[in-house]
């Protein structure tokens, strides 16, 4: 193991500075082994954010519900603690919580039950394999602009919406090829451009049942978003922060897809 194969995690998580994460980058340009250790990384993560979500929609059993439920409210500072519960009681009543925040479970409504957060959005995923392969020169797609029939054809079957890629010589991008990504436990397709300084534009679809209305944008990690719905999906157009035609490029782009 490498220096650099014990700070990946760091890495994908943003926990290093920024010296540290470009010395990253600079590696994975360098080392095919790395990058693949880095892609076999966020596969896990993602099939651990499905296994998680897949946990929530678990039916909590009736009694371990009802006894959350009905666990005395915390006191006042000044009062005198109540013995604690046996530690398999606690981690029990914590996971318990969760599944019944995430599921409504069976006292859905009641102000002592916690709620849980969401889980993290598909657009975080996004910018952190952004972040990584727009530094890629020689990687920088999995398929090349030269097989474009196929990459239609492979990623629609494969993400479960229909898959198109956008004419945007207009815009000054020129289309470099695609990647699969994983987000959310679901498999993503990045379409990838570059315009005439280098700079890396890749538009991304995710299926959902429940497109997105109109547009918004957003910034994460360095990146600015453009993001819509479709006729069975959700788009995202990615590029470097303060990148002032990603809205243009954006208009272009939806009437395509």
């Amino acid at each position: 193991m490498t220096q650099y194969d014990e700070k990946l995690s760091a890495f994908l998580d943003g926990e290093l500075s920024r010296s540290e994460a470009q010395d990253i980058e600079d590696q994975l340009a360098r080392d095919p082994q790395l990058q693949a250790d880095l892609e076999a990384l966020m596969a896990a993560d993602a099939e651990a954010e499905k296994a998680f979500g897949e946990m929530l929609d678990d039916p909590v059993p009736f009694d371990l519900a009802a006894a959350i439920h009905s666990a005395p409210v915390a006191g006042a500072a000044n009062e005198a603690a109540a013995p604690a519960p046996h530690g398999w009681l606690a981690i029990a009543a914590t996971v318990a919580a969760l599944a019944i925040g995430g599921t409504g479970g069976y006292f859905a409504g009641s102000s002592q039950v916690p709620q849980v957060a969401a889980a993290p959005g598909w657009l975080d995923a996004v910018a952190d394999y952004h972040r990584v392969y727009a530094a890629q020169t020689r990687h920088l797609v999995e398929v090349g602009a030269d097989e474009a029939t196929h990459i239609e054809t492979w990623l629609s079957n494969t993400v479960g919406a229909q898959v198109r890629i956008p004419d945007l010589t207009a815009q000054g991008l020129t289309f470099r090829g695609a990647r699969l990504l994983v987000a959310a436990g679901k498999p993503v397709s990045q379409l990838v451009f570059t315009d005439a300084q280098g700079g890396v534009v890749a538009l991304c679809l995710i299926q959902s049942d429940t497109p997105n209305e109109g547009f918004a944008n957003r910034t994460i990690d360095g990146f600015d978003m453009v993001t819509w719905g479709g006729a069975d999906g959700n788009f995202v157009l990615v590029g470097d922060e303060g990148r002032g035609d990603l809205r243009a490029i954006a208009d272009v782009a939806s009437t395509q897809t």
